[in-house]
Formats: C-alpha cells, sequence, structure tokens
C-alpha cells in the first residue's frame, strides 16, 4: 500500500466501518478502510438486523440480499427455555420486534441472519463502488490530527512497510478494544458482568431434536448449567453460548459432550466444533465520542449485553447519525459545529438501549432461578416480554440537539415505553413509515437519505414554500414533496414537517403560521445560521 490521501479514514471492518464506508459513497465521499484481519470474521458475534438497519440497508440497495439471508418467520416468532432441545418446555415468549414478518412500522423487515454473512453482502456492494478501498492486514500503529485533517500511520503485514493515511476526518470502528478510542484519550465507562461467555460456533444437524420448537433463541436449562442455542442457517451451523463463572475454558470434546446433552442428542451425534472464544459482557459507553476530526463508531464507542441484539444495531443507528453530517460538513454545505450533534443526539440513544438489555438480562435471570430452585417460573416469564418485544425503544426514541426544534407537546402516552409504540410526527422523532402506492413498494422513508426534506401535508398550498426553497437553496440540499390525498394519514395535511437526511424530523408546523414562509423555513434550518447554532 503507498501512501494514501483520501477523504474519510475508517480503522475497523467490521460492518459497523463496512457500512460507514457505504452511505458515505452515496454522498461521493472517497474512504479507506484498514483491517488488521485478514479477511471478514468467521467467528460471528452478532446476528439481528433491526427494522431501523434495514431500512439503512434498503437505502443502500441490498435489503433484499440480507433478507436472503436471514432464518425466516418459522425460526424468528418466539425464544424458548427446555430442560434441553429434547425435553420439557418451561417458557416460550413472542419476539415480534425479531419476527421476519412485515409489519405497520417500517417499509421492511427484521433480519435474523449471520454478521458475516451481513458483511459479506456489505463487501460485495463495496467492490463495485471505486469510492472505497479496503486494506487487510494493515495495522494502525498511531492516529494524530491538525487543523487540516488527520494523519494514520499504518504497519502494511502484507509489504513490512509503514505508510501513512491522510483524510479530512478518521473513524474508529475498531471494536471493543479500539485503538482509536485510546488514541483521542476517551473512556470506555462500563460495568463488567460477573461472568463470561464461552462462544462455540459449530456444525450439526439438530433437526430431529428441535422439531416443531424452532426458536430465535433456545436456552437449555440442563442439570450441568444454561447452554444457548442460536440457529446460524436454519439447518447445521450454530452458534452455542455457555456461561462461565471463571476464565477457564471447556475443551472441545467436553463443549462438543455439553452440546450433545443439552440437545438431547445421542451421544454418538456428530459435532464439529469450528472456532470457540471466551468473551465477558461489559455494557457501557465512552465518555467521548469524538475528538476534533476523529469520531468513535460502533463497539469502539459503546458495548451492548448480547439480550435482545442490541449492539450492533446501536452502531449502524449512529452511521445514520454521522455519516450525513460529516458530508455537509466536507463539501462546505454545514459548519464543523454540526459534527458536535453526534454525541449530543447518539450517546443518550445509546445508553438507553444498552439499559435496556441489561434490564431484560436481569429479569430472564429469574426464569432460570425459579426453574432450578424448582419454583413457578410465571412471573419471570411475565417480567422477560420485553425479551423480543421492544419496539416502543425502537421506533420510539426522541433524539434532542439544537439541530433538532423543541416539541411543545407531550409524546403520546404508553403503557411499557420499552414495549409500546405510537407513532407519532415530532420533532426528534423518526419520521413514521407510510405507504405511497397502493402495492405497498414505495415508503415514505425511501425519500430520505441524501438531503433535507421539505413534506406538506396534502392541503398544503406548495407554491409558497416551493419559492421558499427556491430562494434558500444556496444553504443546503432541500426537497420539497407534496404528500398524495389519503396516502400518509399520520402525518396532517395542513401541516409541514422537515426531515433531516437520516429520517429523523428536525421540525414541523401547522400551513396557517402567519409567519412569511421563507422567513420561518429559516427558522427550521439551523444550518442556515452557519455555525451560530452552538453559541
Amino acid at each position: 500500500m503507498a501512501e494514501i490521501q483520501t477523504d474519510v479514514c475508517i480503522i475497523g471492518s467490521g460492518p459497523i466501518g463496512l457500512t460507514m464506508a457505504a452511505v458515505l459513497a452515496r454522498f461521493g465521499l472517497r474512504s479507506v478502510i484498514l483491517e488488521k484481519r485478514g479477511a471478514v470474521n468467521t467467528h460471528p458475534r452478532s446476528r439481528f438486523v433491526d427494522s431501523n438497519t434495514m431500512e439503512l440497508l434498503r437505502f443502500l440497495g441490498i435489503e433484499q440480499e440480507v433478507i436472503a439471508t436471514g432464518l425466516g418467520p418459522d425460526w424468528t416468532q418466539c425464544n424458548r427455555w427446555l430442560t434441553s432441545l429434547t425435553g420439557r418446555q418451561i417458557a416460550a415468549i413472542g419476539s415480534p420486534t425479531f419476527h421476519s414478518v412485515p409489519g405497520p412500522h417500517s417499509p421492511t423487515i427484521p433480519v435474523m441472519t449471520c454478521q458475516d454473512y451481513l458483511e459479506h453482502e456489505l463487501l460485495k456492494l463495496l467492490e463495485r463502488n471505486d469510492l472505497v478501498e479496503l486494506h487487510y492486514r494493515c495495522e494502525v500503529t498511531a492516529v494524530t490530527q491538525d487543523a487540516e485533517g488527520t494523519r494514520t500511520a499504518v504497519l502494511d503485514h502484507n509489504t513490512g512497510r509503514r505508510d501513512t493515511v491522510t483524510a479530512a476526518f478518521t473513524i474508529g470502528a475498531d471494536g471493543p478494544h479500539s485503538f482509536a478510542r485510546t488514541a483521542i484519550g476517551s473512556v470506555l465507562e462500563a460495568e463488567p458482568r460477573p461472568y463470561l461467555m464461552q462462544d462455540v460456533i459449530f456444525e450439526a444437524d439438530l433437526a430431529d431434536c428441535v422439531g416443531e420448537r424452532k426458536a430465535a433463541l433456545l436456552y437449555a436449562l440442563t442439570e450441568q448449567g444454561v447452554l444457548i442455542f442460536q440457529p446460524l442457517n436454519g439447518r447445521t451451523r450454530w452458534r452455542c453460548q455457555i456461561p462461565r463463572m471463571d476464565e477457564s475454558s471447556l475443551s472441545e470434546p467436553e463443549v462438543a459432550a455439553m452440546i450433545r446433552l443439552a440437545a438431547g442428542a445421542l451421544k454418538t451425534r456428530p459435532i464439529e466444533v469450528v472456532s470457540t472464544g471466551m468473551w465477558r459482557p461489559t455494557p457501557g459507553c465512552v465518555d467521548c465520542l469524538g475528538s476534533g476530526r476523529i469520531f468513535l463508531a460502533g463497539d469502539a464507542a459503546h458495548v451492548a449485553v448480547p439480550t435482545g441484539g442490541m449492539g450492533n444495531n446501536i452502531g449502524f443507528a449512529g452511521v445514520r447519525n454521522l455519516a450525513w453530517k460529516l458530508a455537509y460538513v466536507f463539501k462546505g454545505i454545514a459548519p464543523a459545529a454540526i459534527l458536535e450533534s453526534y454525541e449530543t443526539e447518539h450517546r443518550p440513544l445509546a445508553l438507553a438501549r444498552i439499559e435496556v438489555g441489561v434490564r431484560t438480562t436481569e429479569s430472564m435471570a429469574g426464569i432460570f432461578a425459579a426453574h432450578y430452585s424448582g419454583g413457578d417460573p410465571a412471573e419471570a416469564i411475565a417480567r422477560t416480554q420485553q425479551y423480543g418485544d421492544y419496539d416502543g425503544a425502537l421506533f420510539g426514541y426522541e433524539l434532542s440537539s439544537p439541530l433538532i426544534a423543541e416539541a411543545h407537546e407531550a409524546p403520546p402516552a404508553v403503557d411499557n415505553a420499552t414495549i409500546d409504540f405510537v407513532p407519532a410526527v415530532r420533532p426528534g422523532r423518526r419520521a413514521p413509515h407510510q405507504w405511497l402506492d397502493p402495492a405497498a413498494q414505495r415508503s415514505l422513508l425511501d425519500l430520505f437519505g441524501l438531503a433535507y426534506l421539505l413534506l406538506l401535508g396534502s392541503e398544503v398550498e406548495p407554491a409558497p414554500w416551493q419559492r421558499a426553497i427556491e430562494a434558500t437553496e444556496h444553504l443546503l440540499p432541500l426537497h420539497c414533496v407534496l404528500l398524495p390525498p389519503q396516502t400518509a394519514p399520520l402525518y396532517n395535511p395542513q401541516q409541514i414537517v422537515l426531515v433531516r437526511p437520516d429520517g429523523i424530523i428536525a421540525d414541523c408546523w401547522p400551513s396557517d403560521v402567519t409567519t412569511h414562509a421563507q422567513e420561518r423555513l429559516l427558522q427550521a434550518l439551523p444550518l442556515a445560521h452557519q455555525g451560530a447554532i452552538y453559541g
């Protein structure tokens, strides 16, 4: 690798780093990805791609390819707790947030798939893009910055040469032990759990053991301990997690024996252990998501417990929040001050979802305690409803920053903010999905992605707003859409809604405001103040 100049340097080629490069490319920015590994990770640590993330992949054009890698609805409708895969069922809890079927809140479906399957689809996408370079076996040894940009020192293990990547910005997407995090002095404020997990990828035919009791997760509560079975391809590829109270790992023969016991399989059943590793759940978030021109994303920025599949999906949310802001600053559309809103908006969201995972894990522990003590698990089962049912957390979040107007009304009332979701058109919320055609092929969300969008209710007179946009078009990319009658009932026909490129509502107001259209539009466009938004 020769010395390279690029727009954005991305450290780490996991799903977050690859997705960041893909989104930046949609804005026309070049990126160089540096990965110290020699290939895609063959020991996948995540499986769930939530609906918000699938909407981002829909924007990138690989929605159907990722859906094709998933398990399908027969595996994702619930989670099960059993004495073994062939034994007595203790609980079956529905998982509507996991369930790979169409729902009312998104144009796409959630997908239960493997991290390496997703990475391969992202790699195929990037291989067709001349704006992205990916370099394997390149270890980052230093990251520095000045007023002009960043410099990333690299040891290229392919050639033994030491090189430098110069860029306007650098993104650290290099995992929980992030080098970039250390380079900017950011600290992961985390609470390690008192147990470890031995993670096992194995091949085995367990179809006769599972039978009709398919599930996204199958907890086997055996006399020798708990094993968590996770189907990876719905056939013979599995992941199994074995909780451990110390750092001593089981040997491959011991692992195979425990899997046979927990599966209720014959002692002679072939079990091929492909890979195994130990890790400790350490949920937490960094105290600083960025410094100057260097930013953190994915597990470099925040780490979730595995329960609920929050981890990578929080990272994808961060990509969508940060990428358009980087692009606007790079192109001179917006002041550098808007980059501060990445931390202001994204860190509270990350902390909230990490907490949902922790609470779910703690509630689920009651099922284990009741079973092993011979008690009634009914109360614990009721408390664990949110395991795969957290649309409130997924869709009902509200961001807050100087880029978003203040909401003057209370949000919709719900009984359980984690589970329950009521769509609302209000500042800081993700703009609600609505189909724009009778065939349910084109969503309102498909209009978002690269520019600000002014949505006009079907009864709004468009002419003054179109003139206002023409008068302000030098400030930032802004388009206008008049919603057809009856196509978007969630949107007031006499309301105007300003939506950011990431699908977040920046402001909304009734069309009968007395303020002149151009003046009201300028009030809603914080980027028009060119740096004054942060005082």
